[in-house]
């Protein structure tokens, strides 16, 4: 069975999202340590999640999965609860409702299992280089494992307007 990601991945619109990402200096992992081969956050969102989900052989599926693949690139859409939560179902549901294990053993900056955390997939990263291993660490380890728990303010737009929310 193919996955999506080799019928039809909307790859204009994801590199254009990982472009518009660069740009981006407030809570982009990318603003902790400057890393001189970090991959977009939106293209590796997008490529695991388009990897682990079947093929539509439906046209309005089809359509429907890249307008949702379009959305899940979106920087601002990273937090955004229901479409990441929608997205961890379409992988459970596409593998059986088996988590997978994913391991990056060259995972650099943390690009990839950073993404693979977000989509609800058991992750496993290292590298060779000690300041990439300590970025992991701040990056994936610590915050899950010394952070706060309770609500976290984020700002995310909403019909063309810019709103401040809380998630818990």
């Amino acid at each position: 069975m193919k996955s999506y990601i080799e019928d039809s991945f909307p790859v204009k619109e994801v590199s254009q999202e990982s472009a518009r990402e660069k740009n981006i200096r407030h809570g982009h992992i990318s603003t902790l340590h400057i890393w001189w081969a970090r991959r977009p956050l939106a293209s590796s969102r997008t490529t695991i999640y388009s990897a682990l989900i079947p093929a539509k052989e439906d046209i309005v599926e089809k359509d429907k999965t890249r307008n949702f693949i379009i959305n899940l690139a979106k920087w601002e859409n990273s937090l955004n609860k229901a479409l990441i939560d929608k997205a961890r179902r379409d992988i459970l549901e596409a593998k059986g409702g088996k988590p997978l294990r994913v391991l990056d053993p060259f995972s650099g900056g943390g690009s990839i299992p950073l993404e693979c955390l977000r989509l609800g997939l058991e992750t496993y990263a290292n590298d060779y280089n000690p300041v990439a291993v300590l970025i992991l660490k701040c990056a994936l380890e610590y915050p899950m494992k010394y952070g706060k728990p309770g609500v976290v303010e984020i700002k995310f737009e909403e019909f063309g307007q810019e709103v401040k929310g809380e998630k818990k």
